[in-house]
């Protein structure tokens, strides 16, 4: 039997285009081989020579680094300059927001996301299986990842 979810009668959400999961605050956007390659498609570099312009490597516990989007000083992403300039290269972290693991996770963590960002709540209807979807895509991205130099 299936678990009832929060969202199987449709969540709203449009993207007003703020820029509040772009910049302002630290983050991690973390990078598949397939957003990689996208990207270094996009930027018309080699995946090694994109990483090295545009990516950091972020230590984790689990002895593992992960290849990360690099952030400007002000901590924008390195990409936002008044709006995306990747924006169709974009990974897949970024495409599937907010419909990620952890906002989905019950009402009050969808609420919670709400407050920062003015999509949330309003707009269009997304069905459940949209929403499923773009959770399945953001569940399924494996990080490029490398043992940590210090393990």
């Amino acid at each position: 039997m299936n678990e009832k979810k929060f969202y199987d009668d449709g969540l709203k959400f449009s993207c007003r285009q703020c820029s509040f999961c772009c910049r302002g605050f630290p983050g991690v956007v973390l990078m598949s081989q397939a957003d990689l390659e996208r990207f270094a498609k996009w930027a018309d570099v080699t995946p090694e020579q994109f990483t090295l312009m545009y990516c950091r490597w972020i230590e984790s516990d689990d002895g593992f680094e992960y290849l990360s989007l690099r952030e400007k000083k002000n901590m924008e992403c390195i990409f936002w300059n008044d709006g995306c300039e990747a924006y169709q290269a974009r990974p897949v972290q970024c495409r599937t927001y907010p419909f990620w693991t952890k906002v989905l996770e019950n009402q009050d963590s969808w609420n919670e996301e709400s407050e920062t960002c003015p999509g949330i709540n309003s707009g269009k209807i997304h069905t459940a299986e949209e929403i499923e979807s773009e959770l399945s895509k953001y569940r399924s991205r494996e990080a490029i990842k490398r043992p940590r130099k210090n393990s």
